[in-house]
């Protein structure tokens, strides 16, 4: 083969690497599990004030992304550092062999045990309470690796693409929000092991894993300015509004 032909060769063999450590996590996933990337997220930028993790446990705007993880329509999925034991994750390889176009549906995914330590990459999709709805706020900061930097609106003004209006008191919908039913994503990589094409790989895997559910789309929220907004683009989210700094994107699913 000549050195072309074994670039290619290599970058397969890359990829399919790298493929065998995405794998979906279960319903019984510990909310620890969350918080390195949800605390990417809220500090996807160095140029704007830091948002320690201590604070964003005590904000109901971080809640909604992790909170009592395993609700009716919570997906994620996780890349590993290593390929998880084989022995130990036969539920874990059979979810990821659908994650990636199987046509079974999956029913259950690897241990939260067997996932938490090596994880250096996460995308997962929630879906907003029925009656949920965006409240008033003055945190001036929301999830940006996948979910946006904005502010969030105040009682009576429109929220996202969306308008959904508000209510004093109400929960919390998220900075994506568009729909109901239609679940938002976040998504985040570890510094040291960004730019490997794993949140690529995590993007597709999880809408997969969405359509296989039945969900028409799933929507995010990026802040201007922010790189991920490529990869989004990339992979067929389209611009329907913004809020604040920050586009709504979505993805149809059908």
């Amino acid at each position: 083969m000549n050195e072309r032909q074994n670039q290619d060769s290599a970058e397969v063999g890359r990829r399919a690497e790298l493929r065998s450590r995405i794998r979906p996590l279960s319903d019984e996933t510990p909310d620890e599990v969350f918080l390195p990337f949800l605390e990417l997220c809220f500090n996807w930028s160095m140029d704007k004030p830091r948002v320690e993790l201590d604070e964003l446990l005590k904000r109901d705007d971080a809640a909604f992304y992790f909170k009592d993880w395993g609700r009716s329509g919570d997906i994620a999925v996780a890349a590993h550092a290593v390929e998880p034991d084989a022995e130990d994750s036969s539920d874990a390889a059979t979810a990821a062999k659908d994650a990636f176009g199987d046509s079974s549906r999956v029913e259950k995914a690897s241990s939260a045990e067997d996932s938490a330590p090596d994880i250096v990459g996460l995308a997962w999709l929630r879906l907003a309470a029925v009656d949920a709805v965006v409240t008033s706020s003055s945190h001036d900061t929301a999830p940006g690796d996948v979910a946006a930097v904005g502010e969030p609106t105040t009682a009576g003004e429109p929220t996202t693409a969306g308008e959904k209006p508000t209510a004093e008191g109400s929960q919390f919908a998220g900075y994506g929000w568009v729909a109901a039913g239609i679940p938002e994503l976040s998504l985040a990589v570890l510094p040291d092991h960004q730019s490997q094409g794993i949140g690529g790989m995590l993007l597709d895997a999880v809408c997969t894993l969405a359509r296989m559910s039945g969900f028409p789309a799933v929507s995010l929220s990026v802040e201007y300015g922010n790189g991920a907004a490529r990869l989004y683009q990339d992979r067929g989210f389209a611009a329907v509004g913004r809020s604040g700094d920050s586009d709504i994107l979505v993805k149809s699913l059908k």
